[in-house]
Parts: C-alpha cells; sequence; structure tokens
C-alpha cells in the first residue's frame, strides 16, 4: 500500500455518505458527462454565491476563468485561495463548502470514481524528454506545445498552446482524455491520413472526451485564429 492509503479508504468510506455537489446546488454544479470511471461536472459561480458543504473524491480542477474563492472546512476553520484562467490542481478526497469572494466564475472539475490510494507523482521517461524529429508522429507527451503540468498515476496533464498560425506536430493519443478548452477560435483538427478537414468555430469552456484506450488515434490541430488557442489536455492512465 501507498503511505496514508489507511486513512484514504477511511475517507472514501465517509465521502460516499456525504453530500454530492450537484445535489447540494445543482445552480451552481451540473454535470457535464460520465461513465465508469469519471465524472464531469461545471461548477459556475455568481457574485458572492456559496456552495454548502459537499464533498468529492480524488479530482481535477481546472480553473476556466480567473476566481477567488472562500473555502471552509469541516472543523469549523477556512482558507482563501486564488486561481487565474488556466491553472489546473489535483485534489484529494476532501469536504468542504465554497463562497465566492470576487466576480462570477467558472471552472470544470473532473472527479475520478475508482481511485484507492493516493496520487504519487510520476516523471517522465528520459524517451519523453528527448526532441522529436521533425516530420515523424510523437506520443501526445512529446508534441512540442503540449507542456506537461504535472503527471501521477492516474493523469497526465498537459498545457497546449498554439500561437496564431502555427500548427502541432501529428501526435498519438493512447489513453482516453478530457480536452478542455480555456480559449475559443477557428481550428482545423486534421486525422493522420485524411486531408486538412473544414475549419471549426470552438468555444471556450468546452470539455470533448475521446475514448483512445480503445481505438488510439493520431492528429494535428492548427490554430487559424489572431490569438493563442489554448487547451488542457487531460490523459486518464488508468
Amino acid at each position: 500500500m501507498y503511505p496514508g492509503t489507511s486513512l484514504f479508504l477511511i475517507f472514501l468510506t465517509l465521502f460516499f455518505g456525504g453530500q454530492d455537489a450537484a445535489k447540494v446546488n445543482p445552480k451552481i454544479v451540473s454535470v457535464e458527462y460520465q461513465n465508469d470511471s469519471i465524472r464531469v461536472l461545471r461548477v459556475k459561480f455568481a457574485t458572492h454565491d456559496r456552495l454548502e458543504m459537499h464533498s468529492h473524491p480524488s479530482l481535477v480542477v481546472v480553473a476556466l476563468t480567473p476566481n477567488t474563492r472562500r473555502i471552509f472546512l469541516p472543523g469549523g476553520t477556512h482558507q482563501d485561495a486564488e486561481a487565474k484562467s488556466g491553472d489546473v490542481t489535483w485534489r484529494e478526497p476532501g469536504t468542504h463548502a465554497v463562497e465566492n469572494l470576487g466576480d462570477a466564475f467558472e471552472n470544470i472539475e473532473i472527479e475520478f470514481k475508482k481511485i484507492s490510494a493516493p496520487a504519487v507523482p510520476v516523471s517522465l521517461s528520459a524517451a519523453a524528454v528527448k526532441q522529436p524529429i521533425a516530420g515523424e508522429t510523437v506520443p501526445v507527451e512529446l508534441e512540442p506545445h503540449h507542456h506537461v503540468l504535472f503527471r501521477n498515476q492516474y493523469v497526465c496533464v498537459l498545457d497546449v498552446q498554439i500561437p496564431p498560425g502555427e500548427s502541432l506536430l501529428f501526435h498519438k493519443h493512447s489513453y482516453d482524455n478530457l480536452s478542455v478548452r480555456i480559449s475559443g477560435g477557428l481550428i482545423q483538427n486534421q486525422v493522420e491520413g485524411s486531408e486538412w478537414p473544414a475549419p471549426q468555430e470552438v468555444k471556450p469552456g468546452a470539455v470533448v472526451f475521446a475514448e483512445a484506450s480503445r481505438k488510439p488515434y493520431t492528429h494535428r490541430v492548427k490554430n487559424l485564429g489572431t490569438s493563442m488557442y489554448r487547451v488542457i489536455d487531460i490523459e486518464l492512465l488508468k
């Protein structure tokens, strides 16, 4: 067992008797997508909204917009926190209430249903830090516009930023993954072996799930817009 696994399992037992965030206040928290392994929540706070005490299993939080919030813990203490657009954090299971201290904001939260041990940081292999050769197809973590924010045994989280007029290298996705669009824009998404398709308009805040574990795919994306196109890519390793 990992250190802390026993306490982790005790918490999970308590969690499943706790309050579901989407049931505590469905006006703030809605379910965007779910399957057997994950649940994706869209969290939208109006100014001074408060989400009362609720529990989460392990999760990844993606800040779509800047925010300032106060987090209340079950023991009566609280702490203030801030995030910038595009910030991503891993959180272990927890119970809390949240009050918005600033302007309206929006997050995407990915809950993991089957995790039974705390996350442990995992370093990229030496092969995953070498420079790709021009024209070759590379694993997603080797594509130069993909920057690894963090990796553990459950996820690899990458910050993808494509300047105007630039294209990604062809890269391969072998795990189920979620793309969280931080910015909108006009893009083309070319699957290897196919021609460039018609441009598509992408909305900021959109979330797309791809089931690549059963059917890996290779593609590249071109930014046809006039500003940076940014996506948070969450590769689900288990």
